[in-house]
């Protein structure tokens, strides 16, 4: 109770310079007050203004038979103090340096350069990864959401594998990409690489997921019955030569055969969910090594004469740098977590996949507007072939083109087919049309597609803004051509964007005139990870502090192209923010090697200010916001002594103004 009696009026001296429209920086210097700013003439002009105003706009209206032109969207340019710290959390989410604000107050240009600067710190690489995550469409995965890839149905059953083959198969293509990133490769290769980072685990799921369900040879577990030969101290050749595994009692009685890919998975991880049968993770043939030695892999199709890696080759596959597959995985589109995310099943028959795949690469769907014709349109279904109706349009070219994954998956679960399918892919876009064979070829269309460079600077543009840019604006052109020349180089599209008026609102362009400046709240990822870099610590939405996910965050919905995006401030958003940190208050103060600690209040003052609002000395707010704050803390005394809870109490302050919970104030 106390502590809540903390929070209330003290919190409206740091919340009501949130009270503002536009982007402008509050000003405390600002002389007069709400008396003395009343214009004495100010009743005389309104009136003959009015009049004024009434009289031209009659007359031009008289003369004038066009249609109404609407006024440009109001705009007053963002200060350096303000935009500096917005791009520099969106990147790096560390907080502007006393210098690095001079030196853009002095040169704006100067931004550019320290944009460059930022993205090749380790704070941008996990910025990325995470944006990656999101904008490939990677993050929902779970046992039920990929069991169907190696059992062909959707029974979860005994399927258990340990949690950091989840963890592996979405982070798989965030990492894909940032290896394209990193290496100065062409972004476009996010829809045709065949060179994915993975682990020894992912590796292991992916040779499992290549064969049709049913088929395989039989394995053996055992504990007190082995087969000849064997014993409890086989030797782990011994036991993949013989697909004979030992278990701990108590898992097999006398022992088990069995073939189901989705049983023998999990129990070389560790798991076998049997009544009485522990965990035996550290004494599996797979490692906990092998769910952390990420690498660079090259897939490669089979031949007739290739042999197959089996997925339960543990210490083969641990050393490997190709895979082959008889599957030809390519770009983001054909990754487990793609297709644990866009499910089909027979009626569908892949048109949400082929949907989604264009959606993400190239940030349009099937418009019926679109009036390419496919080079082939024998995959057409017959329900949509009449020409001239509603659907014919899209099915048109939608239907050739998921073909390209009818020749490799069941259309109901995403498994290895149990036999070929004779369907003929085609690909027809927007102009462009292909002719395929398999998801190879689907990856190379998309990545030579001419809507793929200004689909990815609207991407950027929804992560800086929360909203886009318009595509007529000659200032994303810029970029956009900018992006090109520099053969598709993302480190170059981000300074470009980043550095421009279109993030910094330093100056008006015409997405400004048309679509009204934002200052977006914090997002959840944003914050998590803004808040872990300031504090120096790891995991503050993690743990027991699950009102971080009432939090809104970035997603993205079957068939929208742009991205879901709460960007405004409401009731809901200001009382998870408060539980939020009042929670996030408990886990940090006064804890060991945690930098805010009661028994030096100044010094905790200063990372408040300093780290975690990012308001330098040189920030015109920082006399201000720091004032409010020792006020806070010299009320919060007078209720209790105990520093701690004050403290507390003006973390969660801080942590709920609008220099933390908006991106760009």
């Amino acid at each position: 109770m106390i502590r809540r009696a903390l929070r209330l009026a003290p919190a409206l001296l740091l919340a009501l310079p949130a009270c503002y429209e536009g982007v402008g920086a509050f000003d405390p210097n600002a002389s007069g007050d709400a008396g003395d700013g009343v214009d004495e003439d100010a009743g005389e002009d309104a009136g003959e203004d009015a009049g004024e105003d009434a009289g031209d706009d009659a007359g031009d209206d008289a003369g004038d038979d066009g249609p109404p032109v609407d006024p440009p969207a109001p705009f007053d340019p963002a200060e350096p103090q303000s935009y500096v710290r917005k791009v520099k959390l969106l990147l790096t989410g560390e907080p502007v340096s006393a210098t690095e604000l001079a030196l853009v107050e002095a040169d704006p240009d100067a931004l550019r350069e320290l944009v460059r600067d930022w993205t090749e710190t380790e704070a941008f690489r996990v910025k990325m990864l995470d944006f990656f995550t999101v904008a490939f469409q990677q993050e929902q995965v779970d046992r039920f959401s990929i069991v169907s890839q190696l059992r062909g149905t959707d029974g979860a059953g005994n399927f258990f594998p340990r949690d950091e083959l989840y963890q592996n198969l979405t982070e798989s293509f965030s990492r894909t990409a940032w290896a394209i990133v990193e290496q100065g490769r062409p972004f476009t290769e996010i829809a045709n690489t065949r060179r994915w980072m993975m682990t020894t685990a992912m590796m292991s799921f992916l040779v499992a997921a290549d064969d049709a369900p049913n088929s395989g040879p039989q394995h053996t577990f055992y504990n007190n019955n082995p087969p000849a030969g064997m014993s409890a101290g086989s030797s782990a050749a011994q036991q993949v030569a013989n697909r004979a595994w030992y278990v701990p009692a108590g898992c097999v009685n006398p022992s088990y055969q069995t073939n189901r890919r989705f049983f023998v998975l999990p129990a070389l991880m560790g798991h076998l969910e049997v009544s009485d049968c522990p965990d035996f993770e550290n004494d599996a043939i797979m490692s906990n090594a092998d769910f952390s030695d990420w690498r660079e892999v090259d897939l490669f199709t089979l031949g007739a004469e290739d042999d197959k890696v089996p997925y339960y080759d543990i210490p083969t596959l641990r050393n490997a740098s190709t895979l082959g597959l008889d599957i030809p995985r390519t770009g983001f589109f054909s990754t487990p977590a793609f297709l644990a995310k866009w499910r089909s099943n027979v009626d569908n028959s892949y048109r949400v996949t082929t949907n989604q795949t264009l959606i993400v690469a190239l940030g349009q769907s099937f418009d019926s507007e679109d009036a390419t014709i496919p080079l082939d349109d024998t995959g057409l279904s017959d329900e949509h072939a009449e020409p001239g109706t509603l659907c014919y349009s899209c099915h048109s070219k939608l239907d050739p083109m998921r073909n390209f994954f009818l020749k490799e998956f069941d259309a109901d679960f995403y498994s290895a087919l149990d036999e070929e399918v004779d369907v003929t892919p085609s690909f027809g876009f927007f102009g462009e049309t292909a002719e395929g064979d398999d998801l190879a070829d689907l990856g190379q269309a998309i990545a030579e597609h001419p809507f793929f460079p200004a689909a990815w600077a609207q991407k950027m543009c929804y992560l800086a803004n929360s909203q886009n840019c318009d595509v007529d604006d000659p200032e994303f052109q810029r970029i956009v051509d900018h992006f090109i020349a520099s053969g598709y180089d993302f480190r170059e599209l981000v300074v470009e964007l980043f550095s421009s008026p279109l993030v910094t609102g330093a100056e008006r362009t015409m997405t400004h005139d048309n679509i009204e400046f934002l200052v977006s709240i914090t997002r959840r990822a944003h914050l998590c990870h803004t808040l872990d870099t300031r504090l120096q610590t790891t995991g503050v939405c993690n743990g027991n502090n699950n009102v971080a996910n009432a939090v809104p965050e970035d997603a993205w919905s079957r068939g929208s192209s742009t991205p879901f995006q709460p960007a405004s401030s409401s009731l809901f958003y200001a009382a998870s923010i408060e539980s939020f940190c009042d929670q996030l208050s408990k886990d940090i103060v006064d804890e060991e090697g945690s930098i805010l600690q009661s028994s030096d209040m100044d010094a905790a003052m200063t990372v408040l200010v300093e780290n975690v609002l990012d308001l330098s000395p040189e920030d015109t707010r920082h006399a201000m916001v720091r004032g409010a704050i020792e006020q806070h803390v010299e009320d919060a005394r007078m209720l209790t002594n105990n520093d701690r809870i004050v403290l507390e109490s003006a973390f969660t302050l801080a942590c709920t103004s609008p220099f933390l919970s908006s991106v760009g104030y």
